[in-house]
């Protein structure tokens, strides 16, 4: 029966299926009717076969994807920081509701002011793996957790050196002592990290996919460099990192996107460092929903782009996911648009059984194809930067600005002229209550001789 069953299927040669696919265009471009243009300067056909991978080093990519991954990811909420008291109680209250991770973010607030105690009250972190996202006095953090939770902690101190210097241009040799510092206190807690390396200064500025990826692998880099002049330990220092990655809208690139970061760091580690022990390889992905495609007009299409975004991001392979909710762009978000964001990966996960496949896109001719073309775009991008003495002396000569700039003004000439889609914002609009409109923000420092990168909407220019 399985032998008479194949034998109605018969294989066809790339080049009969594209003679096939012209006759049916019937006179239609085959280039601009079947070619995605994935960004500014790459294009991805959309037809892939075995003939595809059969020319990549397959073996090589897919040892770098899910080695070790138990394909359960965390439900990271993130929670502004307000007091002590109505924080803790947002906490205990999404615990219940499916959250199984925190980000707290502290921005605006200062770690002195804090009462750690309240917020963590009934909470153990041991249990539950807390993040701490802090722009000042993260020493002093570290000090009051050792003395409240004498115990191995889980979660880790977000304090993105290099992303405020891109978005607001601050940086001091204090910075790597500091961090070199905390390292120092939490090294006998291997579940807490210490170092991040975000995406999200690239992403919402405008960057492709293959810029994002190689500069936030070029951050890696000089983070690992600056640590190792502070006589921190190599091993100690890539095992303490997190990567932190916006997860946009393109859906199959973005899958790609996250498996050709891990390719191309195991590739960083071995060839770069030297590094071959395999429990020094792996790598920590968290994964935030974009808010450079996020809407302020008719928000409620933000909850679709929201769920294929995390589509993208588990399915590519994320160690723990923060969902956006859908009117964060414009308001302090309620509790109905919170359990909406946070029920996005709970329903992924216990109804569409994603965590029951360890690697759903492994074997695809389309995405291991696209996963290989972003990961060599990105190398040649890398290479570039490190040629021009690393990521810092390339930001400081506005390159990194520019190719940003440039591919951010074809995504947006793309929207006004109808060429791309985005639903009801160019397309199927339905203009919902007024709103208060968060505009790009970009941070003036007039002291420095190159431009600092902005935080873009794509959607800003329809909201006018």
């Amino acid at each position: 029966m399985k032998n008479q069953l194949f034998q109605n299927f018969v294989n066809h040669a790339q080049e009969q299926w594209k003679q096939q696919v012209i006759k049916d265009l019937k006179g239609k471009d085959f280039d601009k009717t079947i070619t995605w243009q994935i960004d500014i300067k790459n294009k991805v056909s959309s037809y892939a076969d075995s003939q595809n991978i059969n020319k990549l080093p397959l073996k090589i990519v897919q040892q770098s994807q899910f080695q070790g991954f138990t394909k359960i990811w965390n439900n990271r909420e993130i929670i502004k920081f307000k007091s002590g008291k109505e924080t803790n109680q947002l906490i205990i209250n999404s615990l219940y509701a499916g959250a199984n991770s925190f980000l707290i973010d502290f921005s605006g607030v200062s770690i002195s002011e804090i009462e750690i105690k309240k917020l963590l009250s009934n909470i153990k972190l041991s249990d539950t793996p807390f993040f701490f996202k802090v722009e000042n006095n993260y020493l002093k953090l570290v000090n009051e957790l050792q003395i409240i939770a004498p115990y191995l902690w889980k979660g880790g101190i977000i304090n993105d050196i290099l992303e405020r210097y891109f978005t607001q241009g601050i940086l001091t040799s204090e910075d790597w002592k500091n961090q070199a510092n905390i390292l120092g206190k939490i090294q006998n807690h291997p579940y807490f990290k210490g170092i991040t390396i975000s995406s999200h200064s690239f992403h919402n500025a405008g960057a492709n996919i293959a810029q994002e990826i190689a500069y936030t692998l070029g951050s890696a880099i000089e983070v690992i460099d600056k640590l190792s002049e502070q006589n921190i330990d190599l091993q100690e220092i890539v095992q303490k990192i997190e990567f932190s990655i916006s997860v946009g809208t393109n859906y199959f690139g973005e899958i790609a996107k996250i498996r050709a970061l891990k390719f191309l760091w195991k590739k960083i580690l071995t060839e770069g460092y030297g590094l071959t022990d395999e429990k020094y390889l792996g790598i920590s992905i968290h994964c935030i929903t974009s808010s450079f495609y996020n809407s302020s007009i008719t928000p409620n299409t933000n909850m679709l782009r929201a769920t294929t975004e995390a589509m993208s991001a588990i399915i590519g392979g994320c160690d723990a996911l923060s969902v956006r909710a859908y009117d964060d762009t414009y308001q302090e978000s309620d509790d109905f648009s919170r359990r909406i964001a946070r029920n996005i990966s709970t329903i992924l996960k216990e109804e569409s059984y994603l965590d029951k496949v360890i690697d759903p896109s492994a074997g695809s001719y389309f995405i291991e194809s696209l996963t290989f073309q972003l990961a060599e775009e990105a190398f040649n991008i890398l290479t570039e930067i490190e040629n021009e003495g690393g990521i810092i002396e390339a930001f400081q000569k506005n390159i990194i600005q520019n190719s940003i700039k440039e591919n951010f003004e074809y995504l947006q000439n793309s929207l006004t002229e109808n060429q791309s889609v985005m639903v009801g914002v160019n397309k199927f609009r339905f203009d919902e209550k007024p709103f208060e409109q968060n505009e790009s923000k970009t941070v003036k420092n007039t002291n420095l001789s190159f431009e600092l990168l902005p935080t873009h909407r794509l959607s800003e220019i329809f909201e006018k």
